[in-house]
C-alpha cells in the first residue's frame, strides 16, 4: 500500500459485500462462470435453454416469438458472456436499415447492433449484449444481464417490425406498401 501525505488520508472502504453473514458466508457470492454454472443459473431463474450440438452456445428460445428472430444464444467467451440474437432482414429494407443503424445503436445503448450481409443468404441484423465476467459474477448480476438483454432485443425486434425492416416468411401477414 502506498504511503505519504497524499495517501495517508485515504482508508480502504468496506461495503456490505465485505462483511460475513451469519454462518461465515459472504453476502454476495462472486464466481467466475463456466458452462455448468451458467446452466445452473438459467435453471434457477426459470429461463428455458437448450444445446444444439452444432455450437458451443446455450440457445435461449425466449425471443423466438419476437418478429424476425432466427436464433438467440448465450456464449461463454474468455472475456465474459455474449448473448447474440439474429434477425432476418428484408433485402428491400437493407438501405433504409443501414441508414438507421446510428439511431438504433443510440436507442439501445446496452446492445451492439450491426448488419451481416453475405451472398448466399438473407441479410441479418445481429444484436449482441456483452457482460465482462473475467473477475467473476454473482447470480443476481447474471440474471440482470440476461433479462435486460432479452428485453432490449425484444424491443428492438418490435421496433424493426414496425419500420418494416424484417423479412416475413411466405404466407405470413405482410403489410401493403403504398
Amino acid at each position: 500500500m502506498r504511503s505519504g501525505p497524499l495517501f495517508s488520508r485515504f482508508q480502504p472502504v468496506r461495503g456490505p459485500c465485505d462483511q460475513a453473514a451469519p454462518g461465515g458466508f459472504t453476502v454476495t457470492s462472486i464466481q467466475v462462470p463456466n458452462k455448468p454454472l451458467l446452466q445452473e443459473w438459467l435453471d434457477a431463474a426459470g429461463t428455458e435453454y437448450y444445446m444444439c450440438g452444432q455450437c458451443e452456445g446455450l440457445h435461449i428460445p425466449a425471443l423466438r416469438d419476437a418478429p424476425g428472430v432466427i436464433d438467440s444464444r448465450l456464449f461463454l467467451e474468455e472475456y465474459g458472456l455474449l448473448l447474440t440474437t439474429e434477425l432476418e432482414v428484408r433485402p428491400g429494407a437493407l438501405l433504409l436499415l443501414s441508414a438507421d443503424m446510428g439511431r438504433l445503436n443510440m436507442d439501445y445503448p446496452t446492445l451492439k447492433i450491426f448488419l451481416d450481409v453475405v451472398d448466399d443468404a438473407l441479410p441479418q441484423l445481429v444484436v449482441a449484449a456483452t457482460c465482462p465476467a473475467g473477475a467473476g459474477l454473482s447470480r443476481q448480476q447474471f440474471n440482470l444481464f440476461v433479462e435486460a438483454a432479452i428485453e432490449a432485443g425484444g424491443h428492438l425486434a418490435q421496433s424493426c417490425e414496425q419500420l418494416n425492416y424484417l423479412y416475413k416468411a411466405p404466407g405470413s401477414e405482410e403489410p401493403m406498401l403504398h
